[in-house]
Order: C-alpha cells, then structure tokens, then sequence
C-alpha cells in the first residue's frame, strides 16, 4: 500500500512533464564528442519521474548546465532519462571504449538517484568504477547500498513529505572500497522556497521533496561535490 502511495505522489510530481509529453529521447540528443580522450570525465545525471532529460527548471539539468558554463576542458555533462539508462550505458562504452580509462561520475535526483545507484551496479558488472555518485532525495530501497565500484558517494535527503521522502542512509557494500561521504538531511518546515512556477498541486503534496530540488544551497552542494572530483590542473592542460 505505501509503494503504491508513493507512486502515485510520484505521478502527480510529474504532473507538468505528463501534461508537457515527455520528450522521446534518443542517443543523437547527447552533444559528447566520441570517443573521449584519455584523462577526460564524463559527468551523468539522471532526471526523476517521467521529466524531460533537457526541463532547465530541473535540479538534475540545471546543474548540467552550470557545470557546461564552467568550459573545463576535458569535462563532458550530459543528462539522461532514469528510463533510458541504456542510452547512458552506450555513450559510456563509445566515450571510453577501453573501460579501464572510464572516468565517471552519477548524480541523480528522486527516482534518477534511484536509477543512478542501479546503473552504477551495471557498470561494475562491466569492470566500470564510478568516482563519485551523489543521490539527491532518492525513492526507492533499491537506492540505499552503494556498489563496490563507487569510490565515494553523498546522500542528500529531506523527510518532510512523506511518503515522497529521500532514504536517510545510504551504505557501502563494501566499506574498504566505497567512502560514505555523508547523508545530509534538509528540512524545509517553514521555510521559504521559490516554486512559484510549478503547478499549486505539486507543491501541496510534495511540499518538501520539491522544495529540496528548488534549494540555491542544494544546487551549489551538488555541483561543488562534482567538481571537487574533477581534476581541475590535468584537465586545464588538455
């Protein structure tokens, strides 16, 4: 009964996206010369419920975006659909034919952090270590254990709206070779949080889940963690 209620709260957060017709993406949507060079990270974030890959208003894309602003070389951004994860698993092997030389990092917001701990254990199933995996807000029990290929991961999570409410813990299935870098709670219980441009029926039964994606201090969170893994020096002589 309360999967089935969290699911329909789900829904209703991608209420806007259903009304919008989700976009069909397809691997010709992604903007990443292949293969990449040797040295070079490829950054993927996974979008929640049924949104668009490329909704700019979406904490998942936003941060893409900034992090693109930023013109690092060597540093490639893209966002995928948390029901299109075969998309990412191609671009991964075009990107880094040579699986050793893979250098990847996972965020994901709701089901996409869900779906982001999922395809980091199909990447170790492919000898692919992820370095950094940030779960933002995650749904699901599916999302709580970090694979051994991860090398560090983050949690982020708020427990105001329940059921919609992110998983408190994450843990390593192997502590020698995952560091848990946290599980970073927020709450929003009167607190202000711009979402005037979302429909008033997400914001009412969503309340905190939708007011940790609006967050500034959240945005910066994530894409400050990102970018502590990125090599700024090696990637600035490319």
């Amino acid at each position: 009964m309360l999967r089935v209620l969290t699911l329909f709260l789900l829904c209703i957060l991608s209420f806007r996206t259903v009304q919008a017709d989700s976009q069909n993406q397809v691997f010709s949507d992604f903007t990443t010369p292949l293969p990449l060079r040797e040295g070079s990270t490829l950054i993927i974030g996974v979008v929640g419920g049924w949104e668009r890959w490329d909704a700019p208003q979406r904490i998942v894309r936003r941060i893409a975006l900034k992090i693109r602003e930023r013109k690092i070389p060597g540093v490639y951004v893209e966002t995928v659909e948390n029901h299109k994860l075969e998309l990412a698993d191609e671009l991964i092997r075009k990107a880094f034919p040579d699986p050793e030389n893979a250098r990847i990092i996972l965020y994901g917001n709701s089901l996409g952090g869900t779906a982001a701990v999922r395809f980091a254990r199909q990447l170790k199933e492919q000898g692919i270590v992820v370095q950094r995996l940030i779960v933002i807000d995650g749904v699901g029990k599916d999302g709580r254990e970090i694979p051994s290929n991860v090398v560090s991961a983050l949690n982020i999570y708020q427990r105001d709206s329940w059921p919609v409410a992110g998983n408190s813990e994450i843990t390593a299935e192997d502590p020698q070779k995952t560091e848990i870098l946290g599980n970073q709670r927020f709450s929003y219980w009167g607190k202000s949080i711009d979402m005037e441009t979302e429909p008033w029926v997400r914001r009412m039964f969503t309340r905190g889940h939708l007011k940790l994606e609006y967050d500034p201090e959240v945005w910066k969170m994530v894409e400050d963690n990102i970018l502590s893994v990125v090599d700024l020096k090696q990637h600035s002589s490319q």
